[in-house]
């Protein structure tokens, strides 16, 4: 089974492994956003990131490119050159992240509903993902603010929260192309730990059943369904066996499957230098 490809802002030139990846299934703009240093209510970062979604958009001319709108934790939001709404939280996991802070910043929302719809009148190809979702009456409202922008393309919503996953049925009714489960947070606040630590399993019978549960919702209605994060061999085996696509992220690739690529550390550098300009604030 052939997975997708996530991106977080290398500058790629070329499909990636087209064998492995048949489309580009998430670029996470908020990796654009923290490679510059700047909220995205600045022009010039607005042209980043347009310039940015043109070059995947035209190299993935004939396939699918999901763009997720930037979902940065109030530390990183806080640190970036031009951000005017501060929100003063403790913790990296809750509060206004994703689409929270979204619609909480109309500006930031307005400024990245712009360049997104700007890039799609030339890049029919271009579609879209909300992340960090509270239910579906939130979802609505993004996607109404969004369409008001001028967006006539997809749509897709992650599901990281539970009480995401609780309102599934009322989501799957907003109008969404594909629904994208997030590992990483959604087995971390199912369990109520951190990654890496040793209750944070998103292979146990638990999570498991869930993503089922997910997978038959989102077939029946005909709805495209796949799972993202930093995944280990084993649980990418275990999805494609039940039929569940992958998007991986593309610094992955040495670890996944032992090949080269020609940005290995680019996402590693980024997260590096912004968590340095993150402590410097402190």
């Amino acid at each position: 089974m052939q997975n997708q490809l996530a991106l977080s802002g290398e500058r790629i030139v070329e499909k990636i492994y087209p064998q492995l990846f048949h489309h580009v299934g998430m670029i996470r703009g908020e990796y654009l956003l923290r490679e510059l240093n700047q909220n995205i209510i600045l022009a010039s970062c607005q042209q980043f990131v347009k310039d940015y979604l043109d070059t995947i958009c035209h190299l993935y001319s004939n396939e699918e490119v999901w763009y997720r709108f930037s979902e940065l934790t109030n530390a990183e939001a806080n640190s970036l050159d031009g951000t005017k709404e501060y929100f003063d939280e403790r913790h990296p996991l809750f509060g206004y992240r994703g689409t929270r802070r979204l619609l909480a910043c109309p500006d930031e929302f307005q400024a990245e509903a712009h360049v997104v719809t700007e890039v799609y009148q030339t890049n029919p190809n271009l579609s879209l993902i909300f992340p960090f979702v509270n239910d579906a009456e939130q979802l609505k409202q993004a996607i109404r603010v969004l369409r008001q922008h001028g967006f006539t393309g997809k749509v897709g919503t992650m599901i990281e929260l539970p009480s995401a996953y609780f309102d599934l049925d009322r989501i799957l009714e907003t109008g969404i192309s594909k629904i994208v489960v997030g590992m990483n947070d959604l087995t971390s606040f199912v369990f109520a730990t951190v990654r890496n630590s040793q209750w944070h399993n998103m292979e146990s019978p638990i999570m498991l059943e869930m993503l089922r549960q997910i997978q038959d919702k989102a077939r029946k209605n005909k709805i495209d369904f796949a799972v993202a994060g930093y995944l280990n061999t084993s649980f990418i085996q275990k999805m494609n066996q039940m039929g569940i696509e992958c998007i991986l992220h593309y610094s992955s690739i040495p670890e996944i499957f032992n090949l080269e690529i020609d940005h290995p550390h680019h996402l590693k550098r980024v997260k590096e230098e912004s968590k340095k300009i993150q402590r410097s604030n402190l």
